[in-house]
């Protein structure tokens, strides 16, 4: 073979080798970069640990350095506030802390550390700002595992915003495992914010299991309420009372305004039927559930602007949110003595909505949670919250009653069997 032959062979085999060349050191490169997020992974998980305690068999979450924790209402709050908690830290130290406030509806519950800090802890991010696919992860005592104060960890995504789900007005949805007792813990994001308090699963035939549907509470939210937790006691979500709301015709943008009752805030800010909400404090309003939702991230007392259409024009509004009015427990029914262990309230679609279940009632016991609406009993229709009572009051102790409940939109039969009232 003569020189000139064995050019091309040469310069083929010069090329073949400098692209196996350049694709192993894309392939380190690309190795390098996966284990350096790897590591920094890790790394945000390490710190965030640090700050988690285990509560009550559930878990929760340091967020100031002297000492403040949020969980869910469901963890501590069965306790008043004032009351004392021991929580654990991460290698089996016992503190104490104390309840400064509660949250029945919004399922949050404020302790503080009696122990002078500084106390490890997680900043909040900004839950407005996280977006449909986002990566999250989430600490937690699952199942009651973290017998140390060690929080299991569980990866995932955020799989829809602004979910509305009753007292859960403004829910971050996400695919991120989280089971029985990761309630109270932390959604972060990968930089180790806060974005959310996990608290509530979907469940499906009784299983009290993760199915792939998880809702936490976000920390904006969490944070308008901060200034009434630390003031101590109870505190109330705001409601549009007197308003009633439609929706709009051919499945249209925002909420119409059906009626509004006279000697309301409604009424005195100058809201008329027929009206279409479009905004409410700054967020836009795509149907009645939203403007629910949105009202519900802000306390009782609180002003919000709203803008509806009105003959083609937009006005603003300044709406003085009230308390959630008309709330009752089933400890109310002067009945035979039987219990059942909820709060409800009555919502615009009629039924009675569960805005609490009481730790270890035979509500809990039976799977109902914050949020179920219940539709009938025994076959009877509930329009209301005191025809709930009512028929409540004609059970006795021992009896199993089904009740349908509507929970996700979706329609499901639950045996409850009732309890005796202390």
């Amino acid at each position: 073979m003569n020189l000139r032959s064995t050019l091309p062979f040469t310069a083929a085999a010069l090329l073949l080798t400098a692209s196996l060349a350049s694709a192993g050191d894309q392939h380190e490169a690309d190795l390098a970069t996966l284990r350096e997020r790897e590591e920094a992974r890790i790394a945000v998980i390490d710190k965030v640990s640090k700050a988690f305690v285990a509560i009550g068999g559930g878990s929760g979450i340091i967020v100031s350095p002297d000492g403040e924790i949020l969980t869910n209402h469901h963890v501590a709050g069965s306790r008043p506030p004032g009351s004392i908690w021991t929580v654990v830290r991460p290698g089996g130290k016992f503190q104490k802390a104390k309840i400064l406030g509660t949250d029945p509806r919004g399922d949050i519950t404020l302790l503080k550390m009696l122990d002078p800090g500084p106390y490890p802890f997680v900043e909040y991010g900004d839950s407005d700002a996280i977006e449909i696919g986002q990566a999250v992860i989430a600490l937690g005592n699952p199942f009651g595992f973290s017998k140390d104060g060690t929080p299991n960890v569980t990866t995932g995504l955020i799989s829809a915003i602004h979910r509305y789900q009753g007292g859960y007005s403004d829910a971050i949805q996400t695919d991120t495992a989280i089971n029985p007792g990761n309630s109270g813990g932390p959604l972060i994001d990968f930089k180790g914010r806060l974005l959310g308090i996990n608290g509530r699963i979907a469940v499906r035939f009784g299983t009290r299991a993760n199915t792939g549907i998880g809702y936490a509470i976000p920390t904006n939210q969490i944070r308008a309420f901060l200034p009434h937790f630390r003031r101590g006691g109870v505190v109330q979500h705001g409601q549009a009372n007197g308003l009633r709301l439609a929706e709009t015709d051919a499945g249209g943008q925002g909420a119409r305004v059906r009626s509004v009752r006279r000697g309301t805030t409604p009424a005195e800010a100058g809201f008329r039927p027929g009206d279409l909400i479009v905004e409410a404090g700054g967020r836009p309003v795509h149907n009645p559930r939203r403007f629910l939702g949105i009202v519900g991230t802000y306390p009782a007392g609180d002003s919000i602007d709203v803008i509806v259409m009105r003959d083609g024009e937009r006005v603003t509004l300044r709406l003085q949110l009230g308390d959630r009015g008309g709330e009752a427990s089933d400890n109310t029914a002067k009945s035979n003595g039987a219990y059942l262990g909820v709060r409800l309230s009555s919502p615009e679609g009629g039924g009675a909505e569960i805005e609490e279940v009481v730790a270890g009632s035979p509500a809990a016991k039976a799977g109902l949670q914050t949020g179920d609406v219940i539709k009938s009993v025994d076959g009877k229709a509930i329009k209301d919250v005191p025809a709930l009572i009512a028929l409540l009051r004609t059970c006795r102790p021992g009896q199993t009653l089904t009740f349908e409940i509507e929970h996700n939109d979706e329609l499901d039969k639950v045996k409850v069997t009732l309890g005796k009232r202390e």
